[in-house]
């Protein structure tokens, strides 16, 4: 029976059978793409090109040996075709003969024993025509076997149809207008009679269901569409429709259909496993003939049970249904409904496979979601949905992303508007999918549309950044690949779509970089990348394709001109070895150079590579042992090589002349060998720099090569070969024009030179004597040579290598006298004035720093500002401090850095203290306080010039501007938040422990007097500047600076002493006479006082003992501390001796 069943395709409604577009396979017509890959280019790579006579014998061989092993594999082939049809043949001849008699005769059996059956089935019905158990039975498998023999009857004529039309066709053609023979016809008349009378004669029989189901099949076969459809009602509405009759007079006829009609039916049997299909197959009935109501409640009543093996198949009838009545709401939920059914399916059965029916038709479903969301008037008014189309998707699907059907109605929306020329509004369905889905199975797909539709638009940047996006974002290894790889059919057609677009891309993409470098375009660069990335792709899947030798060329050329300098040199590489072609061979092997040079220029420029100079004497340093040379370079000098080894440039001699080509090789040799130079390879370099003089003579060239040799001797102080090298390249002659008369006199400089090496050797090996007279006498020899004043430096620095320092003195006098305009001239007159000063003569010293320091013929020499400063060093150390300041003041006015600058101006000052003239001392500090005082560099010079502002002021008398000076000294120390406990902080505590003098001044000049209220008054006062001094001097404890807080304890002490003394002198009230009673017990209370006093200053005086002893500290104020305590503790301070500090000569008289 499932031979009968009617396609499922027949339930598609009719305005949807397919129609091919231009493009889609079965149309018969190609769809050529723009931007795809020129099949022009796809042509045979050209025949490598031998290098050699040998390398072309060999090739020639080894194509002959091919030829021959191709023939026998043909010929092998061959043979096993014709074998294998021969073998096929008699294996099939063979079968039939054997199987073939059998299969007659089992069908001619069958056929006789199902006529004996059918004969005793009607005897049968004859004897027992009524009997309820027996005849129902009977009549069914009698009908059955009525069928089957009408089926092989019908199956027979069929056969012999089909060989007389194609007899027909061969004779008369397809278009003839003969007529062609009728096609057979089945007749189940007997089989439906006896259905019929199960049915109706016996309605409680078991099988009744089956009976009337089959009926409704033969019925439908036999085309009675209206007995067919009665017969399905009988069986799934019995209550309303009676079995059809053979004259058909009690059919109810579809025109007297009210909605309604097929629902509340009673089937003919309960349970019964048909009644879900004939419901389907009424409704097919009314479908065919356009009848959508009657089919769609026939269609509801077979999806009455949601989990019965029919619902989906009924499901999606009923949504075709809806389709066609419009209503495009329910029929958009029903198709979800079904899309979603089917999934579940998937999902719990695995395979696709396992699924039947109108699983098939899930994609078709998808389609007509998409076409109902397409219709823009749901409500069927004539006008145009508010929201409608895409609005109206978006409403509805936009949170259900998480289900697996919804990007594919996105897509199919997309498609029916492209369809429709509604390319734009399809680029945005499209690309909502893609951005909302980027890993669904149909990414590539989409893409490839938003592709089409760009085309289709003429948008070509649009069109090329989404071909960039199709040849990139689905390639092995991406995520939309790992996602998918499970599904060898998405990815199989995936990979089709990315091999058609990596090339397009990497082409297309190319050709945009060029021109936009043409225009000198910065993005040139990004796009000569993204071109790299496309042909890298293509090159990666697909290493071996016909144009892969092209492609991978134009790959190196796009990554040279993204700057991946190192990716280009291996792409070039590649093609320069390749052996399937030679014509980029020699450009690709240029490329290499290029590549791997600009590689190292942006290394160096990144400081990651440091390439040494070329080894010259003084600048490069042994030993000179070969180093390892970077790979990057032995790659690089590798490239230099492989060029010259293909360039067919003409060599010298064989007339071709200088030709470019020539000086371009020339410069390569040279490359090559520098890098072996540079890195102390010497033979390797030697050997490369001749091959240049051999083949490369009249370059300009050869004449850096002929320098280079000369310089890798000099460097290892092999003077002999110097001089042989010298004399030998001037018999070369190599050069042209202006450059080789001055490489000729150059090598006669050099000769010269190599005289000098000997007196350098000995200079170099500590024999200074022997070193310093060889180049006095080459100067003897010839004064005018251009190293004559070189030779006299040598030979000072010499003398004074061995302690010969008026020999060095005098000769560096020679210098700047003979030599004037000698680069070492300003050096000599450094280095005599040092040698003077070594004889005490400070007075040359000095005139020989100030012609260095103010003679124009030295303003642009490096020492100018040192001997400046050299020669107010000297004149401080002769005692001319006001001349001293005035340099130290021009040396700060001249030099350029300000910390030097600051020092000098200080030190001008500073110099001035040694003069009797305080007040131009505070003058030179208060210049620098004025310039200096907000530079934070300077801030311990400033506190310290503050103080000497007031030391100065100090000594002119000016106790209240010393004072002020003292504070201003304090507070910047504070404002600068310099540290105690520093060397800074001597500044501040000095300042104090001064203003603290000044406070004990004031108490050592008071002194007691009056009586009676009057010496009250001034015991105060007393005790107050006592107060006042020990304050001041507290202050000076929190800077830590031990010198100054051992003098104020030592200072505070003695306040505190010295009032005792004053004390004790002050005079006894006029009232008390004297020796009484209660003058002796004023005297008592006036020494408790000084006692108390005396008591505050000992610990003092011995702390002040103790921490100079705890630190090693011995100075004035320890030794009056212990002098002060040897007084009240001379058994526990015993005085010390001074140390003897003058040595008395012996008398040997």
């Amino acid at each position: 029976m499932g031979l009968l069943d009617p396609s499922w395709a027949s339930a598609l409604p009719r305005e949807e059978r397919w129609q091919p577009r231009e493009g889609e396979p079965g149309s018969g017509a190609a769809r050529e793409q723009a931007g795809a890959g020129d099949r022009s280019r796809l042509a045979e790579p050209a025949r490598p090109v031998p290098k050699t006579i040998e390398e072309a014998e060999g090739i020639d061989e080894f194509e002959r040996i091919l030829a021959r092993y191709k023939d026998a594999s043909e010929a092998a082939q061959d043979t096993l075709r014709s074998v294998t049809v021969v073998e096929a043949a008699a294996g099939r001849a063979k079968l039939e003969a054997h199987y073939g008699a059998q299969i007659v005769a089992h069908k001619q059996k069958a056929a006789q024993l199902r006529a004996t059956a059918i004969a005793r089935y009607e005897e049968f019905l004859k004897q027992r025509p009524d009997s309820p158990t027996w005849t129902p039975e009977i009549m069914l498998r009698l009908a059955e076997l009525h069928f089957e023999a009408e089926s092989e009857r019908y199956a027979e004529l069929e056969k012999a149809y089909e060989a007389e039309l194609a007899r027909f066709l061969k004779e008369h053609g397809p278009n003839s207008e003969a007529k062609p023979p009728a096609p057979p016809t089945a007749s189940y008349d007997q089989a439906v009679s006896l259905y019929r009378g199960v049915a109706t004669r016996f309605p409680s029989y078991a099988h009744t269901d089956a009976a009337l189901y089959m009926m409704g099949i033969l019925l439908y076969e036999s085309e009675d569409f209206d007995g067919s459809r009665q017969s399905f009602l009988a069986l799934s509405c019995a209550d309303k429709f009676p079995v059809p009759l053979a004259d058909g007079s009690n059919v109810v006829a579809v025109e007297s259909f009210q909605v309604g009609d097929y629902s509340s039916c009673a089937p003919a049997r309960e349970g019964s496993k048909y009644i879900a299909e004939a419901w389907l197959r009424v409704g097919e009935i009314h479908y065919d003939v356009d009848e959508y109501d009657p089919a769609y409640e026939a269609y509801a009543a077979a999806a009455k049970d949601p989990d019965g093996p029919l619902y989906d198949e009924a499901l999606i009838r009923m949504a075709w249904t809806l389709y066609l009545r419009r209503e495009f709401k329910a029929a958009a939920e029903r198709l979800d409904e079904f899309v979603l059914l089917v999934d579940r399916a998937k999902r719990a059965r695995k395979a696709k496979e396992e699924l039947g029916g109108a699983a098939e038709l899930r994609e078709d479903a998808i389609r007509y979601i998409a076409k109902c969301y397409v219709e823009d008037d749901w409500d069927l008014d004539g006008n145009k949905d508010k929201v409608a189309g895409f609005a109206r998707l978006e409403r509805d699907y936009k949170e259900r992303t998480g289900e697996d059907h919804v990007p594919e109605i996105y897509a199919q929306l997309g498609e029916l508007l492209a369809v429709d020329t509604q390319f734009r509004p399809a680029i945005h369905v499209w690309d909502t999918a893609l951005r909302r889905w980027p890993l669904a199975p149909a990414a590539p797909l989409l893409q490839k549309k938003i592709l089409d539709a760009y085309l289709a638009l003429q948008d070509k940047p649009a069109a090329l950044a989404a071909r960039e996006a199709l040849a990139t974002h689905y390639l092995r290894g991406t995520k939309w690949f790992y996602k998918n790889e499970s599904d060898p059919d998405v990815i199989e057609e995936a990979m089709k779509l990315v091999e058609e677009a990596l090339v397009a891309v990497a082409v297309e993409q190319h050709a945009l970089a060029q021109e936009l470098r043409s225009r000198g375009d910065p993005q040139a660069t990004e796009a000569y990348r993204k071109a790299a990335r496309a042909y890298g792709a293509y090159l990666q899947r697909y290493p071996d394709s016909p144009n892969a030798y092209k492609y991978r060329f134009d790959m190196a050329e796009s990554l040279f001109y993204s700057e991946a300098y190192l990716e280009a040199a291996d792409a070039y590489a590649q093609v320069r070895d390749d052996n399937t072609g030679s014509k980029f061979q020699l450009e690709a092997a240029r490329g290499v150079v290029f590549a791997l040079e600009a590689h190292m220029q942006s290394e160096q420029d990144a400081k990651r590579l440091v390439l040494p100079d070329m080894p010259k004497r003084g600048q490069a340093t042994g030993p000179f042992d070969p180093r390892e040379i970077p790979e990057l370079l032995t790659r690089l000098q590798d490239a230099y090589d492989r060029v010259i080894m293909l360039d067919p440039s003409p060599a010298k001699g064989e007339g071709e002349g200088e030709a470019s080509g020539v000086s371009e090789l020339a410069t390569l040799r040279f490359n090559a060998a520098a890098i072996s130079h540079r890195y102390y390879h010497f033979d390797d370099s030697q050997r490369r720099f001749e091959q240049i003089l051999e083949r490369h003579c009249d370059s300009n060239v050869a004449i850096n090569a002929g320098f280079a040799i000369i310089d890798s001797y000099v460097v290892r102080e092999d003077h002999k070969g110097t001089q042989q090298w010298t004399d030998k390249l001037a018999q070369l002659g190599c050069g042209e024009g202006a450059e080789k008369e001055k490489f000729a006199g150059d090598l006669k400089t050099l000769g010269l030179a190599a005289r000098f090496a000997e007196a350098n050797e000995y200079l170099e090996a500590g024999a200074y004597e022997a070193a310093a007279d060889r180049y006095v006498a080459l100067v003897a020899e010839d004064p005018k040579d251009e190293n004559a004043d070189r030779a006299l430096n040598n030979a000072a620095v010499a003398y004074e290598k061995i302690g010969r320092f008026g020999s060095a003195r005098d000769t560096y006098q020679r210098i700047y006298t003979e030599y004037p305009d000698s680069e070492f001239a300003d050096d000599a007159l450094l280095r005599t004035g040092l040698n003077h000063v070594r004889f005490f003569e400070f007075d040359e010293a000095v005139n020989a720093y100030l012609t260095l320091a103010e003679s124009d013929r030295y303003k642009e020499s490096e020492h100018r500002l040192l001997a400046l400063k050299n020669a107010a060093d000297l004149l401080e150390n002769v005692q001319q401090y006001e001349k001293s300041s005035r340099l130290f003041k021009e040396y700060a006015g001249k030099a350029k850095d300000p910390g030097e600058a600051a020092d000098a101006t200080f030190r001008a000052a500073q110099v001035l203290r040694k003069t009797d003239d305080p007040k131009a001392v505070e003058a030179a500090f208060q210049q620098f306080v004025g310039k200096y005082g907000g530079a934070e560099s300077q801030a311990d010079k400033v506190v310290e010039a503050q103080l000497r502002i007031g030391q100065a002021r100090a000594e002119r008398g000016d106790r209240k501007g010393a004072e002020k000076a003292y504070r201003e000294c304090i507070a910047t120390f504070t404002a600068r938040g310099l540290k105690a406990g520093t060397t800074a902080a001597d500044h501040p505590s000095e300042a104090q422990f001064l203003l603290s003098e000044y406070a004990l001044a004031d108490l050592l000049e008071f002194k007691l007097k009056g009586r009676g209220k009057a010496l009250e008054k001034s015991t105060k006062e007393l005790f107050d500047r006592v107060v006042e001094a020990s304050k001041a001097y507290d202050a000076v404890i929190p800077y830590r600076r031990l010198e100054w807080v051992l003098a104020a304890m030592y200072r505070r002490a003695y306040a505190f002493e010295i009032t005792a003394i004053k004390m004790r002198k002050a005079p006894v009230p006029g009232v008390l006479k004297p020796y009484t009673e209660v003058w002796f017990a004023y005297k008592d209370l006036v020494e408790k006082g000084a006692q108390q006093f005396e008591a505050m200053a000992l610990p003092l005086y011995e702390e002040t003992v103790k921490r100079g002893k705890e630190y090693g500290v011995a100075n004035e104020w320890t030794d009056k501390a212990r002098e002060r305590l040897n007084i009240y503790k001379p058994a526990e301070y015993p005085l010390l001796h001074d140390p003897a500090i003058e040595l008395e000569l012996e008398d040997r008289r």
